[in-house]
């Protein structure tokens, strides 16, 4: 089926990892992701196989514990099919199957607990929209007419609205299908329910009124994530600009008012805007990112690729451990303690969000983090609609377009991030007229080309793609340099922080950790408390960047283990004695009428020093220290004080 969108994700059977990304993918698999049922409830359970799962703790049944497990059955199919792993697809499949397997006379599939069930906002079909994805990745391993026919009867059966809250979401789903059987009964539905969103949910910011606005919006940050690019998934089967533009909007939004230097939107639960401490949901990467996914094909907009780029590189790793044991709830740029009583954002204000478990609060993150680096590896080659290849984003991996001796196979090879040389090279049968794509990153102004060995020619702009129209033979090569410099970006309260390309640096902090008792944990998989035993209380002047050195390791196997990285940052930095942790015996919460008492060990994360602070310390020498990638780091500063005043 013809549609508007620019460029179409090639099928995850067709995309091959490798280097680190391939890395992390299994020690997804020998994690959280293939182990999931170690974090507790509901992910010991049935799943999708049980037609009434209990709300635990919350009472009755309903659709919460089905969104929690149809995110990791996603993630997990996902991460199974690019790794060509018959454990995790098979574990994946055991949901999958008995779905598909078990429709309703009327055509509704999935648990019976969610047919009738009406909540604040009407029927529920949210956790639908979650668990489909994971049918449409599973379609590309398994294309099966009877699954596109599965699908197209439940929604065209009708048995409940789409229009209310994330409901709406189911959209992408009913998209997918319109793309592969034409069936324009499920494209005007589909349209039918957007128009129904935008009046029904008209105070909600991810409406194509309010994102026009030019307003800040504070919505619940994974729900808005999710919202906002609806529109653009609209555009590609209805080809109406307006709705894409609305998108194009909403995200440029999020990037003024709350993306925060690791690439993701300030959400504990809400959307907060940026300040020093800033942080984000493991929910909100995810979402975030497949999201930018959707935008990026509908609009080959390379600044786009960027920014999923900084959020897999910095942000992802930053929120789990090296080995995918666990994970945070809350993770962010500033961070020096995180345990059982640490949380300093609004959102459960001393409770264990900020801590390292298999699940640190709510489910929605353990669930959902399986699917973060499989949006991302799933996005990394696209067609360009007119039979054109489009290596859309970087990092060591493989595809194969065409058939028979028709077949192409183009290998990426290459350390990105942690080098600045990325070679394609072309194996084929016969050769092959092709229009190949590729991307000048934005923060690149000195890329060079060659082609087989000889330079190319042409003008290359920083933020664009490029593409190379020509006849590919078997071994041709290409070579893109993209040279990295040190840039120091500004941050909020008078801060800075740095970035190496598309890397974040953060000053790495020497940890203790000690295991905890936790429930939802088990040996091989606990619930950490990781404490500060280094200093971190670190600001620098503006002549940081001149005085800075960058090392690089050849020949590093796992880029995110602490002891591991291959790229390190020699920085100038001044110790601010009063910059420290905030301690508290007692906390007195208040929430309309009722008042909460909290009381502990409660140590929280402190904003920037006052200027008072900050001028004493200007008067003290520097030091060096060493910063390390974001992503290898747990407990970390990454926008530092800005001292104006030079040492003495």
């Amino acid at each position: 089926m013809k549609t508007t969108s620019l460029w179409h994700p090639l099928e995850l059977t067709r995309i091959r990892p490798g280097g680190w990304i391939r890395e992390f993918l299994q020690r997804q698999r020998d994690g959280l992701t293939g182990h999931l049922e170690a974090a507790g409830y509901p992910f010991n359970t049935e799943g999708w196989c049980h037609d009434h799962l209990k709300l635990g703790d919350r009472g009755g049944s309903g659709w919460w514990p089905y969104e929690q497990v149809a995110y990791w059955v996603d993630g997990m199919i996902r991460c199974g099919i690019l790794l060509d792993d018959e454990f995790l697809k098979s574990k994946a499949r055991r949901q999958i199957d008995h779905v598909l397997a078990h429709p309703d006379r009327d055509g509704y599939l999935g648990p019976d607990a969610m047919k009738s069930l009406q909540g604040d906002y009407g029927s529920e079909r949210w956790p639908h929209a979650v668990f489909f994805r994971a049918i449409m990745a599973d379609y590309e391993d398994r294309p099966r007419a009877s699954t596109l026919r599965a699908l197209t009867r439940h929604y065209l059966s009708n048995t409940a609205p789409h229009s209310a809250n994330r409901n709406v979401c189911n959209l992408e789903a009913m998209a997918w299908l319109h793309e592969r059987t034409g069936n324009t009964r499920i494209r005007d539905l589909a349209e039918t329910w957007f128009q129904e969103f935008q009046q029904r949910e008209h105070k909600d910011g991810a409406t194509m009124a309010n994102m026009r606005k030019a307003h800040r919006i504070g919505d619940h940050g994974p729900r808005h994530m999710e919202l906002f690019k609806m529109g653009a998934i609209l555009h590609r089967i209805t080809g109406k600009r307006s709705y894409l533009e609305a998108s194009i909007k909403g995200y440029r939004k999020l990037k003024r008012d709350h993306v925060l230097i690791d690439g993701v939107p300030s959400s504990t639960e809400h959307l907060r805007g940026v300040y020093s401490n800033a942080g984000h949901e493991t929910c909100v990467i995810s979402d975030y990112l497949w999201s930018l996914g959707h935008l990026l094909a509908s609009t080959g907009d390379a600044a786009i690729a960027d920014d999923m780029e900084r959020i897999c590189f910095n942000a992802l790793p930053g929120a789990v451990l090296p080995d995918f044991t666990a994970l945070q709830y809350f993770s962010g740029p500033n961070q020096v303690i995180a345990g059982p009583q640490t949380n300093h954002h609004p959102h459960g204000i001393g409770c264990a969000h900020i801590s390292y478990r298999p699940n640190p609060a709510t489910e929605c993150c353990p669930g959902n983090v399986h699917r973060a680096m499989p949006a991302y590896a799933g996005r990394m080659w696209m067609e360009d609609g007119q039979g054109g290849l489009v290596a859309a984003l970087y990092g060591e991996s493989t595809c194969v377009i065409g058939k028979g001796r028709e077949t192409l196979t183009v290998q990426q090879t290459t350390s990105y991030p942690f080098d600045d040389r990325i070679v394609f090279h072309f194996t084929a049968r016969k050769p092959r007229l092709l229009s190949f794509t590729f991307r000048i990153p934005g923060w690149c102004r000195r890329a060079t080309i060659t082609l087989n060995g000889k330079p190319v020619r042409r003008t290359l702009r920083a933020g664009r793609f490029v593409t190379l129209r020509r006849e590919y033979r078997d071994g041709d090569r290409i070579e893109l340099h993209v040279p990295m410099t040190l840039r120091m970006e500004k941050g909020p309260e008078h801060s800075v922080g740095f970035s190496l390309g598309p890397l974040v640096m953060a000053l790495p902090i020497e940890e203790k950790r000690t295991i905890v008792p936790d429930t939802r944990s088990t040996r091989q998989f606990p619930a950490w408390t990781i404490e500060p035993v280094s200093p971190w209380n670190y600001g620098v002047r503006k002549s940081a960047v001149r005085s800075s050195r960058i090392e690089r390791t050849q020949g590093f196997s796992y880029p995110f283990d602490p002891e591991g990285s291959p790229v390190r940052m020699d920085l100038e930095a001044t110790r601010i004695p009063g910059w420290r942790l905030i301690r508290k015996k007692k906390l007195v919460l208040r929430h309309g009428d009722k008042v909460r008492i909290h009381e502990g060990n409660i140590v929280f994360m402190p904003p920037m020093p006052e200027g008072t602070t900050r001028s004493k310390a200007s008067q003290r020498r520097g030091e060096t220290v060493t910063l390390a990638p974001y992503g290898a780091t747990r407990l970390r500063i990454t926008w530092f004080p800005l001292l104006t005043s030079p040492a003495r």
